[in-house]
């Protein structure tokens, strides 16, 4: 098999495959990167490139950017059920929430787990306040999280589309995905560095599981709980 065969494979995985390699790499990855020493690559190991500070901090924002335009043009051009467009905005509107709670749980504990040099502040803003440096006890990797969900977010949803219209997608939605694709495999790119440079093992491993039950969540449970609802209607 080709390199470029093999680039292709990564690609083009299902979200359940994405799944299970996220969390392999994530878990042997973090654990090589901290016994291995692999250098300062320039600009991806500076915490605030372009691509950090415009895609990644960002990366729920672009996400549901894609993921309305991709229910747009399938609603418009493909006239596919409007079911199926309120399942994906009922998913966009979970996940806001999901993204909401565990962005402010990761900075809670970064803020309240901690040691001020000062000694007497137990928490950043009075530790700061103080003129002191606050040393995180436990510092959830947020970048691994959501990167991790945005991913399998998005490749679960251009899997349907795919599953439902195959050759037969307009050209719009085939564009649509197209950026979506390029989307998942810069995240995918930045995962890497992040894995390489920031945070340790546990919280890296940590922010990658968040990400997968939240996918697990949206995807799996919530279906389900719709049928289950709609059924004792």
């Amino acid at each position: 098999m080709t390199a470029g065969s093999r680039l292709e494979r990564w690609i083009y995985q299902t979200a359940e495959q994405r799944c299970k390699c996220y969390i392999f790499f994530t878990t042997v990855g973090s654990f090589v990167a901290r016994a291995v020493d692999f250098g300062k690559i320039p600009f991806f190991s500076d915490k605030h490139n372009f691509l950090n500070q415009v895609f990644v901090k960002n990366c729920w924002a672009w996400t549901i950017l894609l993921i309305t335009m991709l229910a747009a043009v399938r609603l418009v051009f493909e006239r596919v059920p409007v079911r199926k467009i309120y399942l994906i905005i009922l998913r966009l509107l979970f996940g806001t929430l999901y993204w909401y709670v565990c962005t402010s749980v990761i900075d809670g504990i970064k803020d309240n787990m901690g040691r001020c040099s000062t000694g007497s502040a137990n928490t950043l803003l009075l530790c700061r306040a103080e003129g002191g440096t606050w040393r995180w006890l436990m510092d959830i990797s947020g970048h691994m999280f959501m990167m991790v969900y945005c991913n399998l977010f998005i490749t679960s949803h251009t899997e349907e589309m795919h599953r439902d219209e195959g050759k037969s997608a307009t050209l719009p939605s085939r564009l649509i995905s197209a950026l979506c694709l390029l989307l998942v495999t810069l995240f995918d790119v930045m995962m890497i560095f992040t894995i390489l440079y920031w945070h340790t093992p546990p919280e890296k491993i940590i922010g990658c599981l968040v990400g997968v039950l939240g996918w697990t969540l949206t995807f799996k449970q919530l279906v389900q709980l719709l049928g289950k609802l709609s059924g004792s209607l």
